[in-house]
C-alpha cells in the first residue's frame, strides 16, 4: 500500500512477517503429520491471522498487515480505533497511565502533539503522542493439527469426502447445474476440514512496536517467544525461550523526525515502575485484609479465596484485571447465546500434549482474550472469566464464582443476580443456567469467593453451602469487601476485540473442478468455472450439512456391510422422513442455548405419526457434536448402543433417515446436531 493510499489523518503500522527461527519445541522433534503452525496478532483490538505454514524449527511465516494506531495516544481514542468494542476504555494500559500521569503530556514527555494528520497539516505523524502508546503487538503462534487421523485437508478434498462412492445418492435441487451443486458440497467438505482441527498454543510474546518511532524507515525487530500454556492449561516450569519470530516494522505514513531512543527506555522504565509500585501496594494492601479476613475464624482458611492469578506472560495480577464488560459486537445477540458460545470453546486441558521431560509441572495460567479467540480453547477458569465479561456487557450483575464441586474439586463458575439477590448459575462448560429452585440438580457445593472487574467479595457465612449462602454481598457480615478498582491495580495489555463472524456465512471457495465433476458425475466442467480449472462455490450451514450427510451415509453403509454381509440388502434413504427430522434437530439446539423447552413438539410427533405407517417401528436418536470432523462423528455415532441398535435393523421393509444440522457461531465454533432414524414393519412379510 501506498502512502497516498492510506486514509488522511490516520496513522498505521505496517507489520511484514519475516519468518520465525530457532522453535525449541521442534528442535528435538520431527513435526506430526498433518501438524502446522499458524501465527496472530493483535494490536488495539484489530486481529491479523497469518496461513498456516509446516511446522518446523525455522517456520516460514508471511503476511503483512496495516494497524490503525489511535490518535492522540489517549484512551479514548484507543476506544475509537477499536471501534468501541468494549464498555469504558478499550486499553486498560491507557487508563491506568493516564491516571498515573504517563500519558503524552507527562512531564518525561515534555508534552504532546496530536496524531494522524499531525507535523503541521503535511500528513506526517507525530511519534511524540504515539509513545503513551504501551500495549505491545500480541503474537500468538499455535500448533494446528486434524482432530482425527485421516483429515489432512488437499486437493483431493473431493475424493476424501466420499462423494463419488455414492451412486445413490445426489444433491437435492438447487440453482445451476449438478456439476455446480455438487462444488459447493465439494467445497463445504473442504472448509469442514479446514474448521476441524486442533489449535494448541505452543509460543506467546509481545512485540514493542514503539520501537519503530526511534528510526525512520522500516526497521526489523526479533521478538522472543515464551512457552505457551502448557499440560493443564498451565505455564510449563522450564522458562527457556519458546522461539523468535522476525517482524519488519514500518509506521505510515512516515513521520518528520525520529525520536530520541533514551526517551523510549525512560518512557518504559516509567511504566515499569510504576506497575511495580502500584503491584506493591495492592500486595501489601491484600495480605493486610487478608489476615483481618482470616481472624474472623479460622477455618476460614481453607476456603477457596483467589485474589492473584498468573497471567500468560508469567506475571501475576489481581484476579479483577482479568474481567472486563465486553462487548464484541453484534455476533451474539443476547446473554444466553453468549453462554453457548462459551460452552463450545474446547477444553485446554483436553487438547493439551502429555507431560515431556522437564514440564511435568505447571502453574496455574489465565491467558487473554486474544490468546482464548485465537486457539478456540480456554481451561475452566478462563470460560468463566469470559461469560462474567459478557454477561457484565449484557448490562447483568455478573460475578466470578470460586468454590467446590460435590466432589470437593476446585471450581470456577459465573453467578448473576436478579431482584433481592436471588442467584442464577452459570456453568461455563456447558451454557446451563441454574435457578435458585434449580438446587438438586446444580453441580456446586461450596463458594469462597465472588469477584468482578471493580470489587472482590470472600465468604463470611458459617455455612458456605452454595445453597446455604446469602448472596447480599452488600452486607459486611457476611461478606468481605477486597476493592480493586481499576485506576489502582497493575493492568493488563488488554483490548476490546470484536467477534470474527463464522466462516460458514457465506464463504465463497475455489474446489477444483475435476472433483466437481466426478462428485456430479459429469464429464465436462460445470458452468461458471473459473479460470485454471477452478469452480466458485459459494459455502454456507447448508452444504456443510450435505457434505457431512454424504461422509456419514457412506460411513454407516460401511458398518452395515461389515456387520451383516452381503446378505443384509439394499440400504434406503428416505428423504422425506430425513427432512422431518430436522424441527426435532433445531429444537436441541433451542432448549440448549435458553435452557428451556422448545416450541413446535406437538407438530414433531404429529408429523412422525403421519410418516409411520400404523403397525411400523419408528426409532431414533440424536447425537451433539462441537466440531464438523466427520471421521470423529461417524467413530461417535458407531460407539452408541442405541445407533448400533438403528444400524443393526435387518427387515425388509426397513427405511433409515439421516440429517445432520450445523448452526454456526462467531470464530468458528460450530454446534452440530445429527440424528439417526429407522422405520419398518412390526409384521415380517409373509
Amino acid at each position: 500500500m501506498k502512502p497516498a493510499e492510506l486514509p488522511p489523518g490516520r496513522a498505521f503500522l505496517h507489520v511484514k512477517l519475516l519468518g520465525g527461527r530457532a522453535f525449541a519445541d521442534f528442535l528435538a522433534r520431527a513435526p506430526h503429520r498433518g501438524e502446522r503452525l499458524q501465527l496472530a496478532l493483535e494490536l488495539f483490538g484489530q486481529r491479523f491471522t497469518a496461513e498456516p505454514v509446516a511446522a518446523g524449527a525455522e517456520p516460514a511465516f508471511a503476511g503483512e498487515a496495516f494497524f490503525e494506531l489511535p490518535a492522540g495516544g489517549s484512551a479514548a481514542a484507543a476506544a475509537a480505533a477499536c471501534g468501541g468494542g468494549a464498555v469504558g476504555t478499550a486499553s486498560a494500559w491507557g487508563a491506568a497511565d493516564a491516571a498515573a500521569g504517563l500519558g503524552p503530556g507527562a512531564a518525561a514527555l515534555g508534552g504532546g502533539g496530536g496524531a494522524g494528520g499531525g507535523g503541521g497539516g503535511h500528513g506526517c505523524v507525530d511519534p511524540l503522542s504515539l509513545l503513551a502508546l504501551r500495549q505491545g503487538l500480541h503474537v500468538v503462534v499455535m500448533q494446528v493439527s486434524p482432530l482425527a487421523a485421516g483429515e489432512e485437508a488437499g486437493e483431493e478434498a473431493g475424493e476424501c469426502w466420499g462423494l463419488r462412492a455414492q451412486p445413490h445418492w445426489a444433491p437435492g435441487p438447487g440453482p445451476g447445474s449438478a456439476a455446480t451443486a455438487a462444488s459447493a458440497i465439494v467445497a463445504a467438505g473442504r472448509l469442514a476440514q479446514r474448521l476441524s482441527v486442533r489449535r494448541l498454543v505452543c509460543a506467546l510474546g509481545s512485540a514493542e512496536w514503539r520501537t519503530a518511532l526511534v528510526r525512520r524507515g522500516k526497521v526489523v525487530v526479533s521478538v522472543q517467544l515464551g512457552a505457551g500454556p502448557g499440560v493443564l492449561g498451565g505455564l510449563p516450569v522450564s522458562a527457556a525461550p519458546a522461539g523468535l519470530l522476525t517482524l519488519q516494522l514500518e509506521l505510515r505514513p512516515g513521520f518528520s523526525g525520529a525520536l530520541d531512543e533514551a526517551l523510549l527506555r525512560s518512557q518504559q522504565r516509567m511504566e515499569a515502575a510504576r506497575d511495580a509500585d502500584v503491584m506493591t501496594a495492592f500486595v501489601a494492601h491484600a495480605k493486610a485484609w487478608w489476615g483481618e479476613y482470616v481472624s474472623q475464624n479460622l477455618a476460614f482458611k481453607s476456603r477457596p479465596i483467589k485474589v492473584l492469578a498468573t497471567a500468560e506472560d508469567g506475571s501475576q495480577h489481581p484476579v479483577c484485571s482479568f474481567v472486563r464488560p465486553l462487548q464484541l459486537g453484534r455476533l451474539l445477540g443476547s446473554a444466553r447465546e453468549a453462554a453457548r458460545f462459551v460452552s463450545l470453546l474446547r477444553r485446554r486441558e483436553d487438547l493439551a500434549p502429555l507431560p515431556t521431560a522437564g514440564q511435568s509441572e505447571v502453574a496455574e495460567c489465565w491467558c487473554l482474550l486474544h490468546s482464548v479467540l485465537a486457539s478456540g480453547s480456554a481451561t475452566k477458569e478462563e470460560m468463566a472469566v469470559l461469560l462474567a465479561g459478557l454477561l457484565l456487557g449484557f448490562g447483568l450483575d455478573a460475578w466470578v464464582v470460586v468454590g467446590r464441586l460435590a466432589d470437593g474439586a476446585g471450581h470456577t463458575w459465573v453467578m448473576t443476580r436478579g431482584l433481592l439477590a436471588a442467584p442464577t448459575f452459570w456453568e461455563p462448560a456447558t451454557g446451563v443456567r441454574y435457578s435458585a429452585t434449580d438446587v438438586d440438580t446444580w453441580p456446586y457445593a461450596t463458594v469462597g469467593c465472588v469477584f468482578n472487574n471493580l470489587r472482590l467479595y470472600a465468604n463470611c457465612q458459617c455455612d458456605d453451602s452454595a445453597f446455604g449462602t446469602s448472596y447480599v454481598l452488600e452486607d459486611a457480615a457476611l461478606w468481605r469487601e477486597l476493592p480493586m478498582p481499576p485506576s489502582e491495580l497493575p493492568a493488563l495489555p488488554w483490548s476490546a476485540i470484536q467477534l470474527a463472524p463464522s466462516p460458514l456465512a457465506g464463504a465463497v471457495l475455489m474446489t477444483p473442478a475435476a472433483a466437481a465433476a466426478a462428485a456430479a458425475r459429469a464429464e465436462k466442467p460445470a458452468a461458471g468455472a473459473a479460470p485454471g480449472g477452478m469452480v466458485v462455490a459459494a459455502v454456507d450451514t447448508a452444504a456443510v450439512e450435505a457434505a457431512l450427510e454424504a461422509r456419514l451415509r457412506e460411513a454407516v453403509a460401511a458398518h452395515r456391510r461389515a456387520a451383516l454381509g452381503a446378505g443384509c440388502g439394499p440400504l434406503r434413504w428416505d428423504e422425506g422422513l430425513s427432512h422431518l427430522l430436522m424441527p426435532a434437530l433445531a429444537a436441541y439446539e433451542h432448549e440448549a442455548v435458553h435452557c428451556e423447552v422448545a416450541p413446535g413438539n406437538e407438530e414433531f410427533q404429529s408429523a412422525i405419526r403421519r410418516c409411520v405407517p400404523l403397525g411400523w417401528v419408528f426409532k431414533a436418536m440424536p447425537q451433539h457434536h462441537a466440531h464438523t470432523c466427520a471421521l470423529l462423528m461417524a467413530k461417535a455415532l458407531l460407539e452408541e448402543d442405541q445407533m448400533l441398535d438403528i444400524l443393526g435393523t435387518t427387515a425388509a421393509t426397513a427405511s433409515f433417515a439421516l440429517r445432520v444440522k450445523v448452526f454456526a457461531y462467531p470464530e468458528g465454533l460450530t454446534s452440530v446436531w445429527l440424528m439417526l432414524a429407522v422405520k419398518y414393519s412390526a409384521v415380517a412379510p409373509a
